[in-house]
């Protein structure tokens, strides 16, 4: 019972990821003590509900940031964030860099791939693109298998090696 109830409450975070989603709502929607929810939450997914909201509304803002001229400011709103500093802050803890530095490599990147002819440049850079794609996609599926925080973390792109 307790593993369905993680998965329904993933289901319903991934759902609602660009609203006011907080474990005192869930808590609320699925009738039971946050306590309660918290800690089975953390014991099959390995993180805090905060955590996991977090890490999916960052990833939800990769595409932003790489293919629209939105601000920083604007797309940290559009996707569940109250001010652009925290924003920061978390698109750093979980990508590993920040998200204005993010757009530059990676814009920098397109237009490399917009001008290149080599094929291999072209290849490295559509397998960075896909990797990151592929991790958004593997934690939006999160209510599918539980794996631990550390194992995620370890199948994260390592973004920083185009930098």
């Amino acid at each position: 019972m307790d593993e369905n109830l993680v998965r329904e409450i993933c289901k319903y975070i991934i759902s609602n990821i660009n609203d006011d989603v907080s474990l005192s709502f869930i808590a609320e929607e699925f009738n039971y003590n946050m306590c309660h929810v918290a800690r089975k939450f953390k014991d099959y997914t390995g993180f805090t509900i905060t955590e996991f909201i977090n890490e999916c509304r960052v990833y939800n803002t990769i595409d932003p940031l790489v293919f629209t001229d939105d601000t920083i400011l604007n797309i940290a709103l559009m996707h569940g964030f109250n001010n652009q500093e925290y924003y920061s802050e978390k698109f750093k803890d979980v990508i590993g860099t920040s998200p204005l530095r993010f757009r530059k490599v990676f814009s920098i990147l397109t237009q490399q791939a917009c001008e290149s002819t080599d094929l291999d440049e072209l290849k490295t850079i559509r397998e960075e693109f896909e990797k990151l794609k592929e991790y958004q996609e593997y934690l939006n599926g999160a209510s599918l298998d539980f794996v631990s925080k550390e194992e995620k973390r370890m199948e994260k792109p390592k973004i920083l090696k185009l930098q």
